[in-house]
């Protein structure tokens, strides 16, 4: 055996051998046997050197054993593994900390024991998408403990194929229970604070309402004081009474302003020109504009055409140009107004009012008024529209909530864009009609003439409203017969049923209401005319679905010209 070839054997053979070898140095010369004696040292060297690297595997194996402990087993979310009967394989120690049990006892056991009982569907539907889709799925819901107590979890289900073709899920669960009383506590907190500003809101608008009230009545109360005096003296008490009716329409002028900001205005709607009627209303109104005041129009010759009432187009403008100009100083009066059409795209980026409108894909006619004056913060936009907030003066703020309820009305929008000291932007935005704008025809001023004589049942509960509607009947030449209630109604209307002509009906009625008054008044006599009166909205009255409808609506306060009118006009038909 030579030299190299010795020394290869050396390297490759068991240790056995090479001691073997040894035995063969005898007949080695000294040279050989150095050599060999050297090649002896190199291999122990890298026996202890193989040794040493074995070790080392050995230690980085425990190393990489005990990351595997912490990152499955004491990982902050529970890791557990299930065949496709929902059984579980293998759990990590966290997992059993989070249900409440050991590791070892989580084995074996069915995933779906661990689940709170209303929750289930929710499991087994996000399995079902899990098998049809093949993607990982996650949803949240609640696991119990075994003492029986529930907690939230976020659950994210994966499912692996082993070469085998056998499918297991690794199943992921995190605690989510203080994540989901946060989020509770802050919906609290939300809902709170909506409370808080809605009690704010509705506690200025009753210290509001009442002021107006108050000032209203003073001069009611007053002046029909005054009115007795007179009347013992003998002095004419005209001029007192009549500044005490005036005072009393401003009164209900407050109630029609706050049922205007809800929406709840009656008035028949017609394709108009919006840029004409921008137009006629500026007209109108430059005259109460204050000294100094520089309106700046640009309107189209015609056009866009909406669907609105006039009048309440008027109080839209009438609205922005006082409060454009009551927002000027006595050096920056300059106001702008623009008509123009513009897209779903315009408004988007717009904060608008009310807060849940959002523009349809349509065109939109705009108003836009622009003033120079002091402005808006931030903090006062989102309450503009509320009633009866103002940043001028005290008994202010029903002019924009007005606007905002005329626009919501007509399925519009407000918006507003301000900065203290920089002015002040709104837009206003109608839907665009597709009609034509009709020839308007002249209205004939002939009035109808009074139904003297005729017999008129007035139905109410409130014997001081009954009372006055049968005085002012009895002033316009009818003969009036009265009812506490429907139930007093349909007994009269039985005994008198070949004199009553008409019956006027309270809406909001103890035993029977005017809904069902009308209907059984109807049973008795399918013709008989009925108005059925009430203080609130006639909107908001003809809501829903009735079996009769009723000839016409008289709403409270009315005047002596306005229920003759109405009479005539049911008993002309």
């Amino acid at each position: 055996m030579t030299y190299s070839n010795t020394a290869i054997n050396l390297h490759r053979q068991p240790q056995n051998e090479a001691v073997m070898m040894v035995d063969d140095m005898q007949n080695l010369s000294t040279d050989d046997i150095r050599q060999t004696l050297h090649n002896l040292r190199v291999h122990q060297i890298e026996l202890e050197l193989q040794n040493e690297a074995l070790q080392r595997a050995h230690e980085e194996l425990d190393a990489a054993e005990t990351r595997y402990f912490n990152l499955f087993n004491l990982a902050p979310v529970g890791y557990v593994t299930i065949d496709k009967d929902g059984i579980i394989l293998e759990a990590n120690i966290t997992a059993g900390t989070l249900l409440g049990n050991t590791r070892n006892t989580l084995i074996k056991q069915p995933i779906t024991r661990f689940l709170y009982k209303d929750d289930q569907d929710i499991y087994y539907m996000n399995h079902k998408h899990l098998l049809e889709v093949g993607t990982s799925r996650a949803c949240e819901l609640r696991m119990l403990k075994t003492d029986g107590k529930s907690f939230w979890v976020r659950l994210e289900k994966r499912a692996v194929e082993y070469g085998d073709g056998e499918t297991v899920y690794h199943v992921v669960i995190s605690d989510i229970t203080d994540h989901r009383r946060m989020e509770a506590e802050k919906v609290s907190i939300e809902v709170q604070d909506r409370q808080r500003q809605k009690a704010e809101s509705l506690g200025r608008m009753a210290g509001a309402i009442a002021h107006h009230f108050n000032n209203q009545l003073q001069v009611v109360i007053g002046n029909l004081e005054m009115v007795i005096k007179d009347l013992q003296s003998g002095e004419n008490p005209t001029e007192k009474l009549f500044s005490a009716m005036q005072a009393a329409f401003k009164a209900a002028e407050v109630s029609s302003q706050m049922l205007t900001y809800l929406g709840q205005i009656p008035g028949q709607r017609e394709p108009m020109d919006f840029s004409e009627a921008c137009h006629r209303s500026l007209t109108l109104l430059q005259a109460r504009a204050p000294k100094g005041t520089l309106i700046k129009a640009d309107f189209p010759s015609r056009g866009p055409v909406i669907r609105g009432n006039a009048a309440q187009i008027h109080h839209v403008v009438s609205n922005l140009l006082t409060n454009a100009w009551e927002s000027a100083d006595e050096h920056r009066r300059g106001i702008r107004m623009i008509v123009k059409t513009v897209t779903q795209a315009d408004i988007l980026s717009l904060k608008c009012f009310p807060i849940d409108w959002r523009p349809r894909d349509m065109a939109y006619a705009c108003l836009e008024v622009a003033d120079a004056g002091c402005g808006i913060s931030e903090k006062d936009i989102e309450k503009i529209c509320d009633p009866f907030f103002s940043t001028k003066f005290t008994g202010r703020g029903l002019g924009l909530s007005v606007v905002l309820g005329i626009m919501r009305a007509h399925h519009g929008a407000v918006t507003v864009e301000s900065e203290p000291k920089r002015g002040s932007i709104f837009r206003i935005f109608f839907p665009i009609s597709p009609d034509e704008v009709p020839h308007q025809p002249v209205k004939s001023t002939q009035a109808l003439e009074t139904k003297q004589g005729c017999t008129v049942l007035v139905v109410d509960d409130e014997p001081m409203v009954r009372k006055m509607a049968a005085i002012m009947l009895t002033r316009l030449g009818f003969r009036v017969l009265e009812a506490r209630d429907g139930v007093e109604a349909v007994t009269i209307f039985k005994q008198n049923q070949s004199e009553i002509r008409c019956v006027i009906s309270d809406l909001t009625m103890p035993n029977m209401d005017g809904w069902e008054t009308l209907d059984a008044l109807r049973k008795l006599s399918p013709d008989i005319p009925v108005i059925l009166s009430s203080g609130y909205d006639e909107a908001q009255v003809m809501a829903g679905e009735h079996p009769e409808p009723p000839n016409a609506f008289l709403g409270k306060p009315y005047q002596l010209k306005m229920l003759g009118d109405i009479i005539n006009r049911v008993l002309e038909t």
